[in-house]
């Protein structure tokens, strides 16, 4: 019995040629993905194999002013040193005493060169003369009795002093991160604080999220709008997991800032990585979520943003804590057009904590460098972006 066909011809053409299409675009993502693993690596280099001991704090700045971004490391305990760039030799800033996860590189005192931020609350001034004597003595300076889990620097009062913006965590019993706290520096070492009451949990950025050429608050599912004179008036843009790490970067080329969150505490909780597409907009509207990891352990504490291929459009590399469910990946999501569609690089499976973006060999292009916070894996590590 012959089965009878209902398509009409047109209907026929119409379907195959949709398919062919399907195929074509499905050939052209695998090419896609293919040309550039073909053109594109990551090299992988170990800065320094048994440094500071659980180095919980990472960051970048050029610190002796050669022109080239160094690399900074705190431990739990102490102390706080610099790499330098790029025999990668370590000289101290600090013995210790700062309360932190996190700190920053900021010319606080207005000098020309970069000091260091840490949270606990201490900035370290650069002595000026790293270059020549990279040994040389670091003063230091507290702000407050104050410990943090994230620290950002930013001119958030636009009167020409970098000021320093703090929060701390809720998880572990600390219970304290219900609070954004505005550093205000008015100069000559004098500062001002102002506090700004949030939702319980951890993570923090500062940038102009709405285009309005002053810096805005941002955090896991809600920021803060700088409207001037002090003023900051709260918006949430979803409901999200209380402890999250952050990155806002301009994911589908509209010109408008948009937001990636992780889930960053605790082990045994599961919850998904998404970014959001900031709408026309900000206040009032939604924001689209795109999701790029349905569930995964509540362990990615870290996550930076940048073009690491040099092809316009912003890649996102996110990190697992050694203490998360094997493997511990470090992981680059490319961007392969308008944050529709990505390509995922594994990096290590050994984990890393905190992982920062920063043009280390100065070729243009963002790497990557972070270390374990504790366990028995803590090398420094680096990863350089690159053509093959």
């Amino acid at each position: 019995m012959n089965t009878p066909n209902y398509l009409t011809y047109p209907t026929q053409k119409l379907i195959g040629f949709l398919i062919l299409l399907t195929t074509i675009s499905c050939v052209d993502k695998r090419n896609n993905r293919r040309m550039e693993e073909a053109t594109f690596s990551f090299q992988h280099i170990v800065i320094d194999s048994s440094g500071v001991h659980n180095p919980w704090a990472k960051i970048a700045g050029d610190i002796d002013g050669d022109g080239s971004v160094d690399i900074i490391i705190g431990g739990q305990k102490g102390p706080l040193v610099w790499y330098r760039n790029s025999d990668w030799q370590q000289f101290e800033i600090s013995e210790g005493g700062y309360d932190t996860v996190d700190g920053e590189t900021g010319d606080i005192d207005g000098d020309g060169d970069l000091d260091v931020v840490m949270g606990g609350l201490f900035w370290y001034e650069n002595p000026g003369t790293l270059k020549d004597n990279p040994n040389a003595l670091w003063k230091v300076h507290q702000i407050s009795d104050h410990p943090t889990h994230d620290v950002e620097l930013a001119d958030i009062d636009g009167n020409g002093h970098l000021d320093v913006i703090t929060r701390n965590q809720s998880d572990f019993g600390t219970m304290k991160g219900n609070t954004i706290h505005l550093w205000k520096n008015n100069g000559n070492d004098q500062w001002e604080e102002q506090i700004l009451e949030c939702d319980h949990g951890e993570g923090l950025q500062v940038i102009d999220l709405d285009g309005d050429i002053d810096e805005d608050v941002v955090a896991g599912g809600f920021w803060f709008e700088n409207s001037g004179g002090g003023n900051w008036i709260k918006h949430h843009f979803t409901n999200w997991h209380a402890s999250a790490n952050l990155a806002v970067a301009d994911f589908n080329n509209d010109r408008r800032m948009d937001i990636i969150l992780t889930p960053s505490e605790l082990k045994g909780q599961f919850y998904r990585i998404s970014w959001f597409e900031q709408p026309i907009d900000p206040i009032n509207d939604s924001w689209p979520e795109h999701a790029l990891a349905d569930s995964i352990d509540c362990v990615i504490h870290g996550v930076a943003a940048g073009d690491f291929n040099e092809d316009n459009a912003m890649d996102i590399a996110y990190s697992k804590m050694h203490q998360g469910l094997d493997p511990d990946e470090v992981v680059v999501l490319m961007n392969l057009g308008k944050g529709a569609n990505w390509n995922k690089i594994v990096l290590s499976e050994k984990g890393s904590h905190s992982i920062e973006a920063a043009d280390i060999n100065g070729d243009g292009l963002p790497d990557i460098f972070g270390a374990n916070w504790s366990g028995k894996y803590q090398p420094v590590e680096l990863w350089l972006s690159g053509k093959k």
